[in-house]
């Protein structure tokens, strides 16, 4: 079994409607080591994040964070999505209330 530290995410601008921004490489698992979402806007705008397993769809039953809110400005860390694993084909799902204006960026550890 080998592990390798990288970056999950790579600096994407969340979308308004749920999209998937890391999925776990088959034969892999991926612990979130962090995750950081930063709102880039003026004004205050709500994040939502879902941990999903292969197959499935976002739904209340794996949303880790519900229409948090991040302040002007404000970079939050998402210490809610720390140390949850994705089984291989797993994805991290996300959303904000509004598209282009909520960096959302992550590293995990692969244990492959």
């Amino acid at each position: 079994m080998a592990t390798i530290v990288r970056k999950i995410v790579h600096g994407s601008l969340l979308t308004n409607v749920v999209a998937s921004y890391y999925v776990a490489p088959p034969n892999t698992k991926c612990r979130v080591a962090k995750l950081t979402c930063t709102n880039t806007d003026t004004t205050a705008h709500t994040v939502t994040i879902h941990l999903v397993v292969l197959a499935g769809s976002p739904t209340v039953a794996n949303m880790v964070t519900s229409a948090h809110a991040l302040a002007p400005l404000e970079t939050w860390e998402a210490f809610e999505c720390e140390g949850h694993v994705l089984e291989a084909g797993g994805s991290l799902q996300a959303f904000a209330d509004v598209g282009a204006l909520v960096n959302i960026q992550g590293t995990g550890i692969e244990v492959f």
